[in-house]
């Protein structure tokens, strides 16, 4: 605002522009196939209507406290931000370091009365850790309801959370949903049967003012079992993408099962019919993954990586060595007379991607593997060997760090890490972080800050802040009361 010339001159009174309610509310950005972002364009009515339908089954209200825990980038922030604000309720804004610490987010919880929380599973795996760490906080929660969404679901991981607060627990509820189809398509009430009944990703039945389709290649519908392409048609759709009006007719196209026609969404998304009438979410029918909860198009990563002069082929996938432990891989191969310094890589990496995107490993080979047909053989790529960076490799000097090296190498399940090693580029993330933190805990007694492990991510840097040990001290929560709006 300080840039326009002459504000001083300007009215005071509101600017006379006539707002519809198929105006434009927001644009949020995806990531694009090509690696270049796309804008979703989301209307007023879009916004409003997604609280009007699901105000039946939540009960939203004046007395209910929100978080807003997302990056308001991130269009689940959509829900939060007015999920408080349209019901006259409170909306806690979650200090960045709070969300990366579970136990500083637990207490954040309980100290201002949270009622309604919105999680992604992996956030809420760490939060279960916690709670289950820290039951006297837990048995101060007065949650009301628990939503998931941004990625898929795992109902037995929830099973921990049902023995902690099986009494007089909130609903959990799974919500599938896509930025294009405003923030939520589904809806499923949890229940902690479900948990044990080795049911796959199910995420319910379409709200209210939506309809979903199971089709397969020639737009036919499937029978139940049978595994298709899902599309959202209703009053939930984005206008489209901004500027990008070949893409939009690709992926907003013409609903053949509306009576008075009208469009539907290609979401990408393979999910199938169960027997009840509900959905069950597969994953994605092309490269588009997500990972913690961010959704991200791999093919945004590779045209960064290879749009660096030293690499003439690139491949990026998603691995899961571990269960339950996905991470982003690079493989590159270096163009004729360089070597491609990953360490380097994954700097220029930094400055051009967000965290989360940025690959855990970086694997330089001689080719890319290929299939009998000449196609990438991904099957074939080699797991990454996280080893130390060159010059480092020192070993513990102090029992005290003896205890940190093991520690690290089992969270990042290596069989050594020297006091050198940093943890992020050893394959460690923000989960794997609070993990870590957890351990610290647990092992020695003492309360490790969450921003020490951005700060000073190797053995030596967090040597110096849990030399002494101690037993960790939490300041006396008020919890609010419990509130009486409706359950």
């Amino acid at each position: 605002l300080d840039s326009l010339p002459d504000l001083d001159g300007l009215p005071e009174t509101d600017p006379r522009v006539r707002i519809h309610p198929d105006h434009p509310a927001y644009t949020i950005y995806t990531s694009g196939s090509t690696g270049r972002p796309k804008g979703v364009i989301v209307t007023h009515r879009n916004a409003c209507r997604l609280f009007a339908v699901t105000e039946e089954v939540f009960s939203f209200g004046p007395d209910d406290v929100w978080t807003l825990f997302h990056s308001y980038a991130f269009d689940f922030s959509v829900w939060e931000i007015w999920g408080a604000l349209l019901h006259g309720g409170r909306l806690v804004v979650v200090p960045q370091l709070d969300s990366r610490s579970p136990v500083s987010f637990l207490e954040l919880l309980v100290k201002e009365g949270v009622t309604f929380l919105n999680q992604t599973p992996s956030a809420f795996r760490q939060l279960t850790r916690a709670a289950q760490e820290n039951r006297d906080l837990a048995d101060m929660l007065v949650l009301r309801h628990v939503v998931f969404g941004g990625e898929k679901l795992d109902l037995p991981a929830l099973a921990d959370w049902y023995e902690i607060r099986s009494a007089d627990a909130p609903i959990l509820v799974n919500m599938y949903g896509i930025t294009e189809t405003t923030v939520h398509v589904s809806y499923l009430p949890l229940t902690e049967e479900m948990t044990g009944a080795g049911a796959g990703s199910l995420i319910g039945r379409a709200i209210g003012d939506l309809c979903t389709y199971v089709l397969d290649d020639l737009l036919c519908p499937v029978p139940v079992g049978v595994a298709g392409e899902l599309y959202v048609a209703g009053a939930g759709l984005a206008r489209g993408y901004l500027d990008r009006a070949a893409l939009t007719a690709t992926r907003f196209v013409a609903d053949p099962f509306a009576p008075g026609g009208g469009r539907m969404y290609r979401t990408g998304d393979v999910a199938r019919w169960t027997t009840d009438g509900g959905l069950e979410f597969i994953g994605r029918a092309d490269d588009q993954v997500k990972v913690r909860g961010f959704r991200i198009e791999l093919g945004e990563i590779e045209a960064a990586l290879g749009g660096d002069a030293e690499v003439v082929h690139c491949v990026v996938i998603v691995r899961e060595d571990r269960p339950g432990d996905q991470r982003i891989a690079a493989y590159a191969v270096p163009a004729e007379g360089c070597e491609a310094d990953p360490a380097r890589l994954r700097r220029r990496l930094q400055t051009m991607l967000p965290d989360h995107m940025v690959p855990s490993a970086f694997v330089m080979m001689d080719r890319l593997p290929l299939t009998a047909n000449g196609k990438l053989d991904r099957k074939a790529l080699p797991v990454p060997a996280h080893v130390p960076a060159a010059g480092s490799g020192r070993g513990p000097r102090t029992a005290h760090e003896e205890v940190l090296c093991a520690l690290f190498a089992e969270v990042l399940g290596l069989e050594r890490v020297g006091i050198d090693d940093d943890f992020f580029e050893l394959g460690g993330h923000s989960i794997l972080a609070t993990r870590l933190v957890s351990r610290v805990r647990n092992q020695l007694g003492v309360e490790l800050p969450i921003r020490a492990m951005f700060d000073t991510p190797t053995v030596a840097g967090i040597a110096s802040h849990t030399a002494q040990p101690q037993t960790p001290k939490r300041p006396a929560l008020t919890p609010r009361p419990r509130p009486t709006t409706a359950q």
